[in-house]
């Protein structure tokens, strides 16, 4: 699969510069360790990066892709549990012999190679059911399963079943189950787990974690390069400048832009706009998903936003400019609260120079931004 292929990486040498983190993660999953977190903005490769492990690892996977949530506000624990239901069938295709373990399991119904719900027993209670019978069918077999949690922080919408202390059972009694929980939030993800909060019941409890960071201005350079030759195409350095110039070292925005200009046979200016308008599009879609549980403040968030992506990178500075478009003075408290919860969500970061946004897609698209509701 080339570079420039805009679907999920399934083979190490579709990868470019991730080794160190392949390594870490595949140790974890040969391990079978408890708990691994798999951490970094949108579009830097984290789908790409677990669909390799786990290829290469040869072990069988559930994965729970959150991402169907997360327009909404609330997620019953019938939704949860019948997508997981859902993606568990998948293993029957290749692991016929789980079909015994799971019939056991009183509320399911194993149909063939699919499994079904039965309306009497739901929630917490069912999916420890559910995941002690994998497990013991993961010992019997001499192998782990791996259940990923993909874009976790949007099960904080959960109602009905409290994940933390079934995951904590599992990391204690499970031996042969390892949880990869992976998210975009990074903030947000270490609250959702509060592995640091001493009334948590994972508090204490140890987790490999991998984090992909956005390319550097150079591997971002090379990656394109390496891409271009893919296809026989070298455009000039001046134009890959100005892609990572307007672009950033976010993989996924990079890939795009090496899709539609090999697609075009060519690598002008233009592509670049086009990738700006096309990306836009996106991540505002993203940060929408992210007001919906946050209408009172979107507007605070949008004009803090607007803010940093005009260059006030200060705190002090961010929050006059706040003021002067309220109107009206707002508490260091609140702002502060403000400025976690962005941060938390990956819409922000501090640095050693300030706050930044640090995907230039949204910093390019807030500011033309306008909600489909006006504010008040």
């Amino acid at each position: 699969m080339p570079y420039f292929d805009i679907r999920p990486k399934t083979s190490r040498r579709d990868l470019f510069d991730r080794d160190e983190e392949l390594r870490t993660l595949l140790e974890g999953i040969n391990e079978c360790r408890p708990l691994i977190l798999l951490l970094g903005l949108r579009r830097t490769g984290k789908t790409s990066l677990l669909n390799v492990s786990l290829n290469e690892a040869s072990v069988p996977s559930i994965i729970v892709d959150c991402r169907v949530f997360e327009e909404k506000t609330s997620i019953t624990h019938s939704e949860f549990l019948e997508y997981f239901a859902r993606e568990t069938s998948r293993l029957l295709v290749r692991h016929k012999t789980l079909s015994r373990i799971l019939e056991q399991v009183g509320g399911i119904e194993v149909s063939g190679l699919k499994i079904e719900l039965k309306k009497s027993r739901r929630g917490e209670v069912l999916f420890s059911k559910i995941l002690e019978a994998l497990n013991q069918w993961a010992k019997e077999n001499n192998t782990c399963i791996v259940i990923g949690l993909d874009e976790a922080q949007e099960l904080v919408k959960l109602r009905g079943i409290r994940l933390l202390p079934i995951i904590a059972h599992a990391y204690d009694y499970l031996r042969n189950i390892s949880f990869i929980v992976t998210g975009s939030q990074i903030g947000f993800i270490h609250r959702f787990l509060k592995l640091e909060n001493p009334e948590s019941p994972l508090y204490g409890r140890i987790s490999v974690q991998v984090t992909l960071k956005p390319f550097t201005r150079n591997q971002s350079i090379t990656y394109l390069m390496e891409g271009f030759r893919e296809y026989d195409m070298h455009p000039p350095q001046s134009i890959l400048e100005e892609v990572v110039n307007q672009l950033g070292g976010i993989p996924g925005w990079l890939t795009m832009y090496g899709y539609y200009a090999v697609e075009n046979k060519e690598y002008n200016k233009d592509l670049i706009k086009r990738v700006l308008e096309t990306a836009s599009k996106i991540v505002i879609r993203e940060y929408e998903n992210f007001l919906q549980t946050r209408l009172i403040a979107a507007k605070r968030y949008t004009l803090i936003l607007k803010a940093v992506a005009q260059g006030y990178n200060e705190w002090l500075k961010i929050k006059r400019y706040l003021e002067v478009e309220e109107g009206r003075r707002i508490s260091d408290s609140i702002f502060s609260q403000l400025l976690r919860n962005l941060v938390d969500a990956g819409f922000l970061e501090k640095t050693s120079q300030g706050y930044q946004i640090p995907d230039p897609i949204l910093a390019y698209a807030i500011l033309s931004y306008k909600p489909k509701t006006p504010w008040h």
